[in-house]
C-alpha cells in the first residue's frame, strides 16, 4: 500500500513538475512574440526561401598570354652581321616597319646575281634585234629568230626571280633590312643580340616575337581532381594583381583536353578583349569558375543569415505578428547564398533588412 501511494506521489510531482515547465515555454514564447511597428513594415526587404541546383566555386591560376595565331617570330634568313637593331621589348610596331638592318655575304651574292641578271636581259634584248634584223635581211632564219626570243624570256624570268628574292629578303646597297609582317608589340626580343654583333640564323634564333593583342588569351591550369567540374562555356570572373578592383568576365572558350605529364594539370583558355591595352602577357591572374552541382537544396540569400553564438539564425516572416528566429543549418555559401540543409522549408520568407534588430529584439 505504501508503495502505490509513493508511486503515484512521484507521477503527481513529475505531472506537477511537466506542468510547470510547459507553462514557462509557453510563457517565455508567449514574451518572445512581436508586431512589427509601421515603420520597420514600411522599409521590409524579404525573400522567399527556394529549391535550386546547388552552385559552387572552382578558383584557378593563370597569365594572360598572346592569342598563338595572332602573334609570329621574326627571324632573319641569312647568317651575317647585325648593324643595326631598330625595335626593343615592349614597342608598338606596324606592318612593313624596320627591325634590324643587318650586312651579309648571301645578300651581297644575291645583289651580284641582280645585277648580273639585269646584263643577261639586255644582252638578249640586243641578240634579239640583231636576229631579227638579220632576218628581215635574208641573212638569219626564222629559227635564230626563235631562239633569241626564248633566251630573251629566259633572261626576264632569272630577272624577275632575283627581284623577287631581293624584295623578300629587302635587300639594298648589300645589306638585309628585317621587318615586321604584322602590327602588334614586341612581347619578346633575343637578349643574346646586339649591334655589330655575327650571328648564325640557325643557331641564334628568332630576333623578335611580335603579338597582336586587341585580344588577349587568359591560360589557365586545372589540376586532374577538378577537371569533371569544369565544361566549355562555363561563366568565369578574371581578377588580376595590377587591377584587384576590376573584374573582367568571360567564359572557357577552349580547352587542351591534355594533362601536363610535369604537373598533372589541364589548360583551358578565356578569351578577352583587350581594352585599353590592360591586359599584358605574362601578367598572373585568377579565375573564378562558377558551376551547378548535381544536387537541389533550400537557398536564401546570404545577407539574411546572422550568426551568433556559433550558430546561424533567420528571420522568418509570416505577417507583422508573426516573425520568429529560427536557427538554421548551412551546408555552404557560394556567390552571395547560403543553401540550407535543415531548418528552412521552400516558400517561407525570410527578412533581409533590419533582421539583426529583429532577432536582438526576440531574444530579449
Amino acid at each position: 500500500m505504501k508503495t502505490t501511494k509513493t508511486i503515484f506521489s512521484i507521477l503527481f510531482v513529475t505531472s506537477i513538475v511537466v506542468s510547470c515547465t510547459k507553462k514557462e515555454e509557453a510563457a517565455k514564447a508567449e514574451n518572445t512574440k512581436l508586431e512589427l511597428s509601421e515603420q520597420t513594415k514600411n522599409e521590409l526587404s524579404l525573400a522567399p526561401a527556394v529549391i535550386e541546383n546547388v552552385q559552387n566555386t572552382l578558383v584557378l591560376t593563370g597569365k594572360v598570354m598572346p592569342f598563338e595565331e595572332r602573334q609570329v617570330k621574326v627571324s632573319p634568313l641569312v647568317d651575317g652581321i647585325i648593324e643595326k637593331l631598330s625595335a626593343n621589348l615592349g614597342d608598338y610596331v606596324h606592318k612593313g616597319q624596320l627591325l634590324a638592318i643587318v650586312r651579309s655575304t648571301d645578300v651581297a651574292d644575291l645583289e651580284s646575281q641582280t645585277i648580273s641578271s639585269k646584263s643577261d636581259l639586255l644582252s638578249a634584248q640586243k641578240s634579239l634585234q640583231v636576229q631579227q634584223d638579220l632576218f628581215k635581211a635574208g641573212l638569219a632564219s626564222e629559227k635564230d629568230v626563235t631562239l633569241a626570243e626564248n633566251e630573251l624570256l629566259k633572261a626576264k624570268g632569272m630577272l624577275q626571280r632575283a627581284n623577287d628574292v631581293s624584295g623578300i629578303y629587302g635587300v639594298k646597297n648589300s645589306l638585309y633590312t628585317l621587318k615586321t609582317p604584322i602590327s602588334g608589340y614586341i612581347v619578346e626580343k633575343n637578349s643574346n643580340i646586339s649591334d655589330k654583333m655575327a650571328y648564325h640564323e640557325g643557331e641564334t634564333g628568332s630576333f623578335f616575337t611580335i603579338a597582336d593583342l586587341s585580344d588577349v588569351q587568359i591560360v589557365a591550369n586545372v589540376y586532374e581532381s577538378d577537371i569533371a567540374k569544369i565544361k566549355l562555356g562555363f561563366p568565369v570572373k578574371v581578377t588580376l594583381i595590377a587591377y584587384p578592383d576590376k573584374v573582367f568576365t568571360g567564359k572557357i572558350d577552349k580547352i587542351i583536353n591534355a594533362l601536363d605529364p610535369q604537373t598533372r594539370t589541364m589548360s583551358v583558355r578565356i578569351n578577352l578583349k583587350n581594352q585599353g591595352n590592360e591586359l599584358k602577357p605574362e601578367m598572373f591572374a585568377k579565375i573564378t569558375v562558377d558551376f551547378n552541382q548535381n544536387k537541389k537544396m533550400v537557398s536564401i540569400p546570404a545577407e539574411a543569415v546572422i550568426f551568433d553564438k556559433n550558430k546561424n539564425y533567420v528571420i522568418v516572416y509570416k505577417d507583422a505578428k508573426n516573425v520568429a528566429a529560427r536557427e538554421v543549418q548551412i551546408a555552404q555559401t557560394t556567390n552571395g547564398k547560403s543553401y540550407i540543409f535543415k531548418g528552412l522549408e521552400e516558400g517561407e520568407q525570410v527578412m533581409l533588412k533590419n533582421q539583426l534588430m529583429i532577432y536582438n529584439a526576440l531574444n530579449n
